[in-house]
């Protein structure tokens, strides 16, 4: 089985549910806790976690800009240097915590987030919202991959000194083509949804069995348990 086999098996072992609750107890660490140590070892923790679902490379990236972050922002406190802003810094280490577990949710199938999320008491409107807005940035990062490899082949994209040289030129090569794709990928989307019975007043069944296992219980309390220690510190 290759790595990236590998790496979605074990993201199918957890449940969307339990991801979701990760990631709320990240963004009420990241917001309420005032501890700056007890927010690095939340954030370590992070690192940990998305190491067992096979994202090694890119926990270590947030993880690595996390502690630049924190560096620059010492650094700037501790010297007077007001460039780049603290308020910049002091953004993306808040915003590096939440980020890491979305980033596991992203990489949930969404058949199986859609599944997961039905389970929650939530208007169905609501859910698909919800499910709407997890795949909203995987699918326009994937997009914009293929414009940018278009360009790339036709020529349009030949170096970076172009880029800065004409940026006009490049953001309407760039953007138009992901206009007509977002179009057409909403066209698909709403067809395949009413093929697949959304507008059925039934239950609805799925391929994936949502289901909370013994890993997902480990990881609701110990994010439960970390969130009250990193408060009360």
């Amino acid at each position: 089985m290759s790595r990236a086999g590998a790496t979605h098996k074990q993201i199918e072992r957890v449940d969307g549910r339990t991801v979701l609750f990760l990631t709320v107890c990240s963004c009420l660490v990241s917001f309420l806790t005032t501890d700056l140590l007890a927010h690095a070892i939340f954030t370590f923790c992070l690192l940990l976690i998305l190491c067992f679902f096979g994202l090694v490379k890119q926990g270590i990236c947030c993880f690595l800009v996390y502690l630049t972050a924190i560096f620059g922002l010492y650094t700037e406190i501790k010297y007077g240097i007001s460039f780049p802003s603290p308020l910049l810094l002091s953004i993306i280490y808040k915003l590096i915590l939440p980020a890491m577990p979305v980033y596991l949710l992203f990489r949930i199938p969404s058949g199986k987030l859609t599944a997961s999320l039905r389970k929650l008491p939530l208007p169905t409107k609501a859910m698909l919202v919800l499910v709407v807005m997890l795949r909203f940035a995987p699918t326009v990062v994937h997009e914009f991959g293929e414009v940018k490899e278009a360009m790339r082949v036709r020529g349009f994209l030949r170096s970076f000194g172009t880029v800065l040289r004409h940026p006009l030129n490049t953001l309407e090569y760039a953007i138009v083509p992901m206009v007509f794709r977002s179009l057409k990928i909403a066209d698909e989307l709403s067809a395949s949804a009413i093929v697949r019975g959304i507008e059925s007043p039934c239950d609805k069944q799925s391929y994936y069995v949502s289901r909370i296992n013994l890993l997902d219980t480990f990881l609701m309390l110990f994010s439960a348990a970390a969130l009250i220690c990193c408060i009360m510190l």
